[in-house]
């Protein structure tokens, strides 16, 4: 049976939306969408406190991306957290040994907010 719970907006944390209202003064939403890697609709409800979606994901992505927050990958070295981001949601591919060991590395690794679960 379906449930029938309406999703829940969340602001996003101060952070990251302040980074998002500085980026708001010289950028369209719309160029604002493309830099961060996410729709036009995510970033007018993100604006808008209107964001259902997973906002630390988000965050994260704005952190990595505008404020060049970064972590230390085992493998990749120092690196962005919207690097991090996408390459722990690539799918595994046992043709490239890097990604081999991306994949691996990232199953356990503490900056993946899935907390070490494949």
């Amino acid at each position: 049976m379906a449930s029938n719970k309406t999703p829940v907006a969340r602001p996003l944390p101060a952070d990251a939306l302040q980074a998002l209202l500085g980026l708001k003064e010289t950028h369209s939403q719309a160029a604002i969408a493309r830099l961060i890697g996410v729709s036009e609709g995510t970033i007018s409800n993100a604006l808008a406190g209107r964001y259902i979606g997973n906002v630390e994901a988000l965050a994260e992505r704005i952190r990595g991306q505008v404020l060049n927050q970064t972590v230390v990958c085992p493998i990749l070295g120092e690196i962005t957290t919207r690097i991090c981001q996408d390459e722990r949601k690539k799918p595994f591919h046992s043709a490239n040994p890097t990604r081999v060991r991306l994949w691996r590395a990232c199953q356990t690794c503490p900056n993946n907010p899935k907390g070490g679960k494949p």
